[in-house]
C-alpha cells in the first residue's frame, strides 16, 4: 500500500485528526485579535511508513524540504517547520510514541475572510499517487 496521509494513524493510542474543519484561526495584529483575515490549517498523520523507520523519515523529509530550498527550523527534536516562499509553511512532527507517529500540519499566511468559502470535511484519507 505505502505512505499516505490520514485522519486516522496507524498507532491506536495516537488521537484521529478532526474531519471537519473547524472555523479558520483569525490573524492576529500584535496581541490584538482580528475579526478579519485568517490561517487556515489541515493536519493529517502519515501512515504506512516502514515499521522502524519512522526517524529516517521524519529527516529525509526534513531533506527534502531544504533540497527544495525552503527554510527549515528544526530547533525543537521531534518537530520540523518548513517556510515557504509564498508565505505557506509545514509542520512536521514526530509524536515519540512509535511507528505511526508522524503528523503532517499545513498551513497558509493570512488570507482575507471574504476569500474564504464555505469549508468542506477534510478527505480522510490521501493516498500517495503512483
Amino acid at each position: 500500500m505505502g505512505a499516505a496521509l490520514s485522519k486516522t494513524p496507524d498507532n491506536p493510542g495516537l488521537a484521529v485528526k478532526n474531519h471537519v474543519k473547524p472555523l479558520p484561526n483569525p490573524c492576529w495584529d500584535g496581541n490584538e485579535k482580528s475579526s478579519g483575515p485568517r490561517y487556515l490549517r489541515v493536519g493529517y498523520w502519515i501512515t504506512g511508513l516502514p515499521v522502524g523507520r519512522v526517524s529516517e523519515e521524519f529527516l529525509a523529509i526534513q531533506e527534502a524540504w531544504k533540497r527544495n530550498g525552503w527554510q527549515v527550523d528544526s530547533s525543537i527534536p521531534s518537530v520540523s517547520k518548513a517556510a515557504l516562499p509564498d508565505g505557506y509553511g509545514l509542520q512536521l512532527q514526530d509524536a515519540g510514541k512509535g511507528d505511526g507517529s508522524l503528523s503532517l500540519t499545513g498551513f497558509s499566511p493570512c488570507v482575507p475572510e471574504s476569500t474564504i468559502a464555505e469549508l468542506q470535511p477534510d478527505p480522510t484519507t490521501i493516498e500517495r499517487p503512483s
